[in-house]
């Protein structure tokens, strides 16, 4: 399961810098038009690293934990509840 997850994850976040990316080319080919538009392209960046490095180390430690709770339902103990 952890697989599945590390192969959805990467390949959204494949699209994602490739997105970014295209975003950079734009920014340096008009960044004649616009004094803001490198400062936001590398505000996005940094958020698109710390984004890509928090989620998977959540991917890590999440996948891992899968706890199934088992239920004994051929016990003939029953308890009276007094509502």
């Amino acid at each position: 399961m952890l697989l599945m997850y590390l192969w959805i994850y990467t390949l959204l976040l494949a699209l994602l810098w490739w997105l970014f990316i295209v975003a950079k080319i734009h920014a340096y080919k008009f960044k004649n038009f616009s004094n803001d538009i490198v400062k936001i392209t590398n505000i996005l960046l940094i958020f698109l690293i710390i984004l890509s490095v928090i989620w998977y180390v959540l991917i890590f430690f999440t996948a891992g934990n899968t706890t199934t709770i088992v239920k004994d339902y051929w016990s003939f103990d029953t308890e009276e509840v007094n509502y």
